[in-house]
């Protein structure tokens, strides 16, 4: 699945994928909420009552783990906010701390955007 508005809805949807950046909320000088959603999983959350994780990687960087914030339930309904702290040398963590949201990134690349006549 490659986004809100952009996977293929065709088939079953296991929850891995992008997951679109919907807002950043700031919580301190080096740490944010990211609230990512995407279409709702297929199955239920696999472990609804105990303690969750969740992978994050971009492109070939190594996975980390990030304990998120909302729910099974959240989940289940496509959505899924992640508590991160950046850290300048942080693989993972610094890239979180480059991300935009959906709608920020359509108006920038609008910015520039002339109509072919």
């Amino acid at each position: 699945a490659s986004g809100v508005g952009e996977e293929d809805d065709s088939g079953p949807f296991d929850g891995s994928g992008r997951w679109p950046v919907e807002a950043i909320t700031g919580v301190s000088w080096d740490t944010c909420i990211y609230h990512l959603r995407t279409r709702a999983p297929s199955d239920p959350h696999p472990f609804p009552h105990d303690a969750w994780h969740v992978a994050c990687r971009f492109g070939g960087s190594p996975a980390r783990e990030y304990t998120p914030m909302s729910t099974a339930e959240d989940w289940e309904a496509g959505r899924l906010d992640l508590l991160v702290k950046t850290y300048v040398d942080g693989v993972v963590s610094s890239e979180f701390g480059k991300l935009i949201t959906v709608e920020n990134a359509r108006q920038e690349s609008q910015v520039s955007y002339t109509p072919m006549v």
